[in-house]
């Protein structure tokens, strides 16, 4: 397999940056469900087992991106990279 590009690894890492920040977004929604349903006395097994899924997720995006990271220094091209949207 043939290595990626500098230009292909900055895609990929600013995608893999837009993915963190949605995942963020989704993690506070997720523990304020979880919250919510704690107040309200209620057991929330299953919105607390997504929640720890999804903590797990999000530290896998942040660790795919500090490695295209690595990778986009080892070539030497250090420019910026851009999100997506």
């Amino acid at each position: 397999m043939r290595p990626h590009t500098p230009a292909m690894i900055k895609r990929l890492l600013a995608q893999a940056k837009d993915f963190v920040a949605e995942g963020q977004a989704r993690l506070i929604a997720q523990e304020a469900r979880v919250a919510q349903l704690g107040r309200k006395g209620r057991e929330g097994y299953e919105s607390s087992k997504l929640l720890r899924i999804m903590r797990d997720t999000q530290n896998l995006q942040i660790g795919h991106v500090k490695l295209l990271e690595r990778e986009l220094r080892a070539t030497g091209d250090l420019g910026a990279v851009t999100s997506t949207n």
